[in-house]
Formats: structure tokens, C-alpha cells, sequence
């Protein structure tokens, strides 16, 4: 057996950061991972890989992204069609996204109102079908919606809208900042609220609701309650984001990060580290406070109450072991830094 001398010998020096405990309080569960999930993702992959005219090494990459293991502890009780739905949307979404975090948009406010305004459109009712060879991404984003609006009731139908609706308009004010150079100007509050919005969390939740079957009118899911539940799953998603991609936007030269932010305070690297950990820790604190404030609404209400919490939950929980995972941002060392929580950079 390697010594622990020898096991840091590939580490030796490089620059080092000890991350947050990521695993604790409500993230201490271990997640469970719908059975669907070899039959969904060995489909997806096919199918992403021919619409979007990807080559053996790309639908290689992709395939060990894993899009399929996350969205399988979203949704743990979901059938094969809902989490094909889901698949193909985090597809989507990433492709979409990655536009205007590291692509042509990413300083274009007019050409990503253009893109918005068009990925808006195809869910109204009189647009016509997309083309796949015309324009994938798009067209990948019209299937997802034609199969949920089949299949899902009309308060998910319309929170999905709506929910895209604040995404892609603070996507759009993302490339305004950036394109007028104002880039992490702000303080974590300004941050966290814009992000909140970019991260996609708010739909994710919306097809985790779909397919869980989960049946809660909007009176009772406008509760601040609800409502800040899922605003720390969004922040979990986020903080956790921030900390595992860091090394990733660090070769990419990408900045908009809140370790960065909170090193242009003048914190050291180790100390917007542990700044991050005192905020994931708030937002374990503030889940149960949170859901102390619940109003009783009888038996039926309430098991769709707790399922929608639930629900909230393997968002994030899925996020975090997706994250560790995925040769997205860790490479191969994801499971060394579960095991060390020490990040070498």
C-alpha cells in the first residue's frame, strides 16, 4: 500500500485549497438513483449525439458528463419518458448556456436577445416546428417543451414558461454587464441574486415537480416557505457550482465566480474558500427554520408540500453528486477530493 507521501507526489508543488464540507447536514444522505437510468441515458446519448452532429471523441466527452446520473436523483420515482425529458433538457440547457458563459454571446447583449426571443417562441402555441438541421439547440429545446405539454398539468406547463422567462432575461442583463465591462462589480448579495436566476435551478426544479408527480396549486407554492426552499437549493447549486468549476474558469480564463468576487475584497484564496462554507452552512441553518413556518394544510396538501421539499432537495443533492462525478470540472480527481477536500489547482 502507497504511503501518503507517495500518494501527494503527483500534487507536488501545486497550489492547494482545503474546500467546504459539502456532504453535510441535509446533503449527508446518500442519493437514490431511479432504476430508468441505463436505459434513459444510453438513449439520450444517441439521440443528443445525432442531433447535434457530434463526433466519437465529443459524444464520448458528453456521455461521461453524466447529464443522466444527476437528473436520476432529481427525480428517483420518475418513468422512463419524464427523465428522457429531463435528460435532453440538461442537454439543452448546457449547450445553450455554455453560448453565454464562454461563447459567441457572451458580450452580444443584441445577438442574445435575439437567441432568447427565439428559444421563447417556440413554446407559444402558433410556432412552427424547428428544424434540427437548421438550428439543434433550438430545436432540442422545442421537443422538451412539446413532451412536457403533453404529458404535464397546465400549473407546470405555465411555471415552466415563467420560470425560463426570468432565466433567459438575466442571461440577457449578464451580457449587458459584461459587454459595458461590469463584471463582478457588485457585493455577494448583488451576486447571488443574479445568479440565482442564470443557474437554471428555478426550471430544474419545475421538471422535478413533473416527474415526481408532484401536484401543488400556486397559492400554496407562492408560501415564502416554498418559496425560500427554493432558494437555497438554487444557492446550493450555486455555491457548490462555484467551488468545483473554480479550477476549470481559472484555465478558461472565465471570472464570473464568487471565489474570484471574494478575492477582489482582498480575501485570500483559503479564505473565500471557508466565506463559502459559512454560506452553505447558513443556507443548512435556513432550510429548517424555513420550513418551521409551514402552515398546516391537511393530509393530502401537506404529503405534496413535503414531496415539493423533497423534490428541492435531490436538486441539489443531485447537483453536489453530480458535480463529483462528471469530468465536466474535476477530471478524475473527483473522488480524491470528496475523500481529501483539498483541491489542487
Amino acid at each position: 500500500m502507497l504511503d501518503s507521501s507517495e500518494l501527494a507526489e503527483p500534487h507536488e508543488g501545486r497550489r492547494s485549497v482545503r474546500i467546504p464540507d459539502l456532504f453535510s447536514s441535509i446533503m449527508a444522505t446518500k442519493p437514490v438513483v431511479n432504476p430508468n437510468y441505463f436505459k434513459v441515458k444510453a438513449a439520450g446519448d444517441r439521440w443528443i449525439k445525432r442531433i447535434m452532429k457530434m463526433d466519437e471523441k465529443a459524444s464520448d466527452k458528453n456521455s461521461k458528463v453524466d447529464f443522466c446520473y444527476m437528473i436520476c436523483i432529481w427525480a428517483p420515482d420518475a418513468d422512463e419518458e419524464a427523465l428522457r425529458i429531463m435528460l435532453d433538457w440538461n442537454n439543452w440547457i448546457f449547450l445553450f448556456d455554455d453560448q453565454f458563459d464562454e461563447g459567441h454571446l457572451k458580450d452580444d447583449p443584441v445577438a442574445a436577445q435575439q437567441e432568447v426571443n427565439a428559444t421563447m417562441a417556440v413554446m407559444e402555441d402558433d410556432s412552427p416546428l424547428v428544424r434540427p438541421e437548421e438550428s439543434p439547440i433550438l430545436y432540442v429545446f422545442q421537443t422538451c417543451w412539446l413532451r412536457l405539454k403533453q404529458r404535464a398539468p397546465t400549473e407546470i406547463q405555465q411555471r415552466y414558461k415563467e420560470r425560463h422567462k426570468r432565466y433567459f432575461d438575466q442571461l440577457v442583463a449578464q451580457v449587458q454587464e459584461i459587454a459595458r465591462g461590469q463584471v463582478l462589480t457588485g457585493d455577494v448579495v448583488t451576486y447571488l441574486e443574479a445568479r440565482r436566476r442564470t443557474i437554471g435551478v428555478y426550471p430544474a426544479i419545475t421538471l422535478a415537480e413533473y416527474g415526481e408527480g408532484v401536484r401543488l396549486s400556486d397559492s400554496v407554492l407562492s408560501h415564502h416557505s416554498l418559496q425560500e426552499c427554493m432558494r437555497i437549493t438554487a444557492d446550493l447549486v450555486i455555491l457548490v457550482n462555484d467551488i468545483l468549476s473554480y479550477k476549470k474558469d481559472l484555465d478558461l480564463g472565465v471570472d464570473y465566480n464568487l471565489i474570484t468576487l471574494l478575492m477582489k475584497q482582498n480575501l485570500s484564496l483559503q479564505e473565500s474558500m471557508d466565506k463559502i462554507g459559512a454560506l452553505i452552512e447558513s443556507c443548512y441553518r435556513n432550510w429548517y427554520l424555513t420550513l418551521a413556518e409551514l402552515p398546516l394544510y391537511g393530509e393530502e396538501t401537506d404529503n405534496e408540500v413535503l414531496r415539493f421539499v423533497e423534490a428541492c432537495r435531490c436538486v441539489a443533492l443531485g447537483n453536489l453528486y453530480w458535480s463529483f462525478k462528471t469530468g465536466r470540472y474535476l477530471g478524475s480527481e473527483g473522488h480524491d477530493l470528496h475523500k481529501t477536500r483539498t483541491m489542487y489547482l
